[in-house]
C-alpha cells in the first residue's frame, strides 16, 4: 500500500458485465524471474463486482500485447488486438461471456489461486498467488511500487498507479428501512480496521451502536421504534490508521433518514381451492401489532366505483384472529372481479395502506381503479374413474344400494365422496310407479344424519319405505330414485343412473342450472324392484 507515484499514461480498457466468478483451487509456488519484460502482473481484484486483473508497462516503449495470455490454475485466456503504453495500464472486468481483447472468460477466486502472465511466445514472464480475500472485501492485492518486487493487500487504484498514500477505509452498506431487525455492513482496509459504528438517531436521541464482525459482515441488531417516529441514521468505519469512512457520504452530517409508517407485514386471501369462488377471507399480519388501533378492508363489487364522484367501496372492519385481522367478502359469480385494499391505522392516528402508497407506486386509496383485484374463477371437477354403480364425475365416488329391501327393515345407501370437497348435505329423492313424475309433493327424500367423514355417509331409509303412499309391501314395486350432493359453497350435484353429474351453481352465485331438466327427466333415475 505504501508505493511511490509516477506520472503516467493511463490506459483502462473497460469490458462488458458484473458477475460473481468461480472458486478455483489456491496455488502455492515461486514465481519467474520478471526483470526482463516490461510487461507484469500489478493489481488484482477477486472480491468486486466484477472481477478485475491490471498488467502495467515498465518500459520507455508500448508493447503490443496480441498473443499474450494470462491463465489460473485450471485455464488460460489469450489477448488479442491491444497494445499497453510505455509506463501505462491496462486492465480487464471478470465476466461470464467472451469479451473483446481476451478470448475466453476471466474467472478469479477470492480464495487465492496463482496468475499467471504468458508472452507471445508462449513464455512464462510474470506470476502470483493471490492470497484469500474473501474477508477483505473490496480490497486488491497488488505491487507496492508499480512492477515492483513486493505485493501487499491495498485500497483498489484500478488502471492507474498504485498509491502510496494512506487512504480510508473501502465501506459497502445499503439503506435501511424500518422493518431491517439486523443491518450488515462490509468494511475493508488495508491497514486493518479499527471499527465500525451506527449512529442511530430517533427523534431526540442519539445512539452510538458497535457493530460485530459476523461471517465477513459488521452486523447489529436495529433498536425498536414506533410508528410516527423519524429516524436518522449512519455508519462510520475507521481504520488502524484513524482515517474513516462513512454511509451515506458525508453521513455526520447529512444522515439516511426515514418516517417510520409500518403497514401490512403478510396479506394471505382465501377463497375456494385458491379460485375465490363463495366467500374470500382475508388474513392480514400487520406490522408493530402493539401499536395498532384497527384494521380495516374496503372492496368494490363489479358494477361499483370509487373516484372523485363515486363512493361504492363496502368496508369491512377485520377482527384479530391469533396474529392475523380477517375479514371477508362476499359469494360472487364466476368472472366477478372483485378490488380491494386494507388500512392499517394505528394509535398515533397514522394510517398505512396496502398496497403502500409511495413514490413510484400507481396505488391511489380514493381511486378504484388503481386497487388490487381477484377475478372469481369457474368451478369444476374434473372427471372421476368410475368406482361402483352411478359415479363417473364430481365428488361422489361411489354409492352402494341394498340389492332386495324389505320393508319396514334397515335399510342403508352408504355414498362415498372425494375428501378434497367440503360436502355439507346428502340426500337421495325417490318417487314410485311405472311412470314416476317429479312433483314437489309426490317424492320422497331419505337425508343423512349429518356425520359426514372422508370415507362417506350412510343413510337409512327405514321410514322411508315403510310410509303408506310408497305401496312398497307389494312385491315387484318400482321404486325411483336419484342422489343429490350440496358442497358448502352452495353448489348441487345431482346423479343419473350412468354416472353423469349435473350441476346447478345457481346457489352459490353461479350462472349454470341442470337440476330442472334432470328432475322432469325421470329415465335418467336410478331404479330398482322390491322383490
Amino acid at each position: 500500500m505504501k508505493n511511490h507515484k509516477y506520472l503516467i499514461f493511463s490506459l483502462m480498457i473497460t469490458l462488458f458485465g458484473a458477475v460473481g466468478c468461480v472458486e478455483d483451487a489456491v496455488y502455492m509456488g515461486e514465481g519467474p524471474e520478471v526483470g526482463t519484460s516490461t510487461v507484469k502482473l500489478n493489481e488484482i481484484m477477486s472480491t468486486g463486482d466484477p472481477d478485475w486483473l491490471e498488467l502495467y508497462n515498465d518500459g520507455t516503449e508500448a508493447v503490443d500485447l496480441s498473443g499474450y495470455k494470462l491463465a489460473d490454475t485450471s485455464q488460460e485466456w489469450t489477448i488479442d488486438n491491444l497494445t499497453i503504453p510505455a509506463k501505462g495500464f491496462v486492465t480487464f472486468d471478470c465476466d461470464d461471456s467472451n469479451i473483446p481483447n481476451v478470448s475466453t472468460n476471466f474467472k478469479i477466486s477470492s480464495g487465492g489461486e496463482k496468475i499467471s502472465l504468458y508472452n507471445a511466445a508462449g513464455e512464462l514472464i510474470d506470476e502470483v498467488t493471490t492470497p484469500d480475500m474473501s474477508s477483505q472485501v473490496g480490497l486488491t492485492y497488488g505491487r507496492e511500487v508499480d512492477g515492483g518486487d513486493v505485493w501487499a493487500v491495498m485500497s483498489p487504484t484500478k488502471g492507474s498507479a498504485n498509491s502510496n498514500e494512506n487512504m480510508a477505509p473501502v465501506l459497502t452498506a445499503e439503506p435501511m428501512t424500518e422493518f431491517t431487525d439486523v443491518y450488515s455492513v462490509i468494511a475493508s482496509d488495508a491497514d486493518g480496521i479499527s471499527s465500525v459504528k451506527l449512529i442511530y438517531m430517533v427523534n431526540a436521541g442519539v445512539q452510538s451502536i458497535d457493530m460485530a464482525l459476523v461471517d465477513d459482515e459488521y452486523k447489529t441488531s436495529v433498536p425498536k421504534v414506533k410508528v410516527g417516529d423519524i429516524v436518522q441514521y449512519y455508519v462510520v468505519a475507521t481504520d488502524n490508521t484513524g482515517l474513516k469512512t462513512y454511509y451515506p457520504e458525508n453521513g455526520n452530517s447529512d444522515p439516511a433518514e426515514f418516517t417510520v409508517i409500518g403497514g401490512v407485514e403478510e396479506l394471505l386471501i382465501e377463497g375456494a381451492e385458491a379460485g375465490y369462488r363463495g366467500e374470500v377471507t382475508f388474513k392480514a399480519k400487520p406490522y408493530y401489532p402493539d401499536q395498532v388501533n384497527e384494521l380495516r378492508l374496503y372492496y368494490l363489487l363489479p358494477g361499483e366505483m370509487q373516484d372523485e364522484t363515486n363512493d361504492d367501496k363496502t368496508k369491512v372492519d377485520m377482527v384479530l384472529n391469533g396474529d392475523y385481522y380477517e375479514g371477508t367478502v362476499p359469494e360472487q359469480n364466476t368472472d366477478d372481479v372483485v378490488h380491494y385494499y386494507i388500512r392499517v391505522e394505528y394509535t398515533d392516528g397514522t394510517k398505512t395502506y396496502y398496497p403502500l402508497e409511495e413514490e413510484g407506486s400507481d396505488f391511489d386509496h380514493d381511486l378504484g381503479t388503481t386497487w388490487p383485484s381477484y377475478t372469481v374463477e369457474e368451478k369444476t371437477y374434473d372427471p372421476v374413474v368410475d368406482q361402483t354403480v352411478n359415479s363417473t364425475q364430481g365428488p361422489l365416488t361411489s354409492a352402494t344400494f341394498p340389492t332386495n329391501p324389505v320393508p319396514g327393515t334397515d335399510i342403508n345407501v352408504v355414498l362415498t365422496y372425494s375428501s378434497t370437497v367440503d360436502i355439507t348435505e346428502a340426500r337421495i329423492y325417490f318417487a314410485v310407479g311405472d311412470n314416476p313424475v317429479y312433483e314437489k309433493d309426490n317424492k320422497v327424500k331419505g337425508e343423512d344424519d349429518g356425520s359426514f367423514t372422508q370415507t362417506g355417509v350412510t343413510i337409512n331409509l327405514k321410514d322411508v319405505l315403510t310410509i303408506d303412499n310408497l305401496s312398497l309391501s307389494e312385491s315387484g314395486a318400482k321404486v325411483s330414485f336419484y342422489v343429490r350432493l350440496q358442497d358448502a359453497d352452495g353448489y348441487e350435484y345431482y346423479y343419473a343412473n350412468d354416472g353423469t353429474m349435473y350441476i346447478d351453481e345457481s346457489g352459490a352465485g353461479g350462472s349454470t342450472d341442470q337440476s330442472d331438466d334432470f328432475k322432469a327427466d325421470t329415465s335418467l333415475w336410478n331404479v330398482y324392484n322390491v322383490q
